[in-house]
């Protein structure tokens, strides 16, 4: 009886620990892509994937992209599969041709070899560190380096997340010769959380809960950056019992203040770093209005 006890509980610590494995190729993922189509000029490129396909008799997961803020008019890329967890497989659109997209099963001083499209590159992987994301959870980082079309490279890549360089631009400085600039994976998010955010002046889907498109914000902060005092101004509330809540760059509650009613919300910094920070505005539990601001 102890020893089917056992086995038992070894079956059901296997079987819980699969269901909490991370997978890259995972339909609540979404990222999206800053691409600098010239200097200074910058364009989104959004990344999901996206209902099942079979290539080459291998089960596929469909990889859709778009460059709409909206997130509409999505067009097949790629397919990715993920037979075991850390090892994902690409076949671009138009092609039949599998390569390895990633490998976070690798350690440090080996050698990855992949394709950026047609083009064959190799990494030295250098470290692997545990870092933070921005709801708090910790992932592995890879640190490869390598020399290619632009010279000598580095690119980091987060456990089943992907490439700083995007998701399917790993390998990019290598085999073409692009600007410092560009592309960069700007935003990640698992299950409408945020948990990669690179630049914050341009677009992420969602922030711990809190939208980030600005056509739905209802307020106003002024001014912004703020130094030292600042007003999030309403628009038309007549809400009491309000409740000013700020989040920093980490997804983490950085203060909080109440007010009895008022269409006019003074804060003070009070020792606040300088950095990106998110606000929601509620009255009771309903959120009447959030966005962001930067404190100098």
């Amino acid at each position: 009886m102890k020893i089917k006890f056992v086995l038992l509980a070894v079956l059901a610590l296997c079987l819980s620990a699969t269901l909490q494995a991370q997978t890259l190729v995972n339909e609540n993922n979404l990222w999206s892509n800053l691409i600098e189509v010239s200097h200074n000029n910058y364009t989104l490129h959004f990344q999901q994937v996206k209902g099942d396909t079979i290539i080459n008799s291998k089960a596929c997961k469909k990889l859709m992209g778009s460059t709409s803020a909206l997130l509409t008019n999505w067009k097949y890329e790629a397919a990715l599969r993920e037979p075991v967890p850390g090892k994902v497989y690409i076949i671009n659109a138009g092609s039949t041709s599998e390569h390895l997209l990633y490998d976070f099963t690798l350690t440090v001083n080996s050698t990855f070899t992949g394709y950026y499209k047609e083009c064959m590159y190799q990494m030295n992987l250098d470290a692997i560190e545990n870092i933070y994301l921005l709801n708090g959870e910790t992932r592995k980082q890879f640190q490869f380096s390598g020399t290619g079309a632009s010279g000598f490279f580095t690119e980091n890549w987060i456990n089943e997340i992907g490439s700083d360089n995007g998701l399917t631009s790993a390998g990019i400085y290598s085999c073409t010769y692009v600007s410092d600039t560009a592309p960069t994976l700007n935003c990640f998010t698992e299950n409408s959380i945020v948990k990669v955010y690179n630049n914050a002046d341009f677009p992420c889907f969602s922030f711990v809960g809190i939208a980030d498109d600005p056509a739905s914000l209802t307020s106003q902060v002024n001014p912004n950056p703020v130094v030292d005092i600042a007003v999030i101004q309403l628009q038309d509330s007549n809400a009491s019992n309000l409740r000013l809540v700020l989040f920093n760059s980490h997804g983490q509650k950085a203060a909080e203040f109440q007010y009895k009613k008022g269409n006019q919300l003074m804060f003070k910094r009070d020792g606040l770093p300088g950095g990106v920070y998110f606000y929601e505005v509620k009255s009771g539990t309903t959120q009447i209005s959030k966005g962001k601001f930067i404190i100098r």
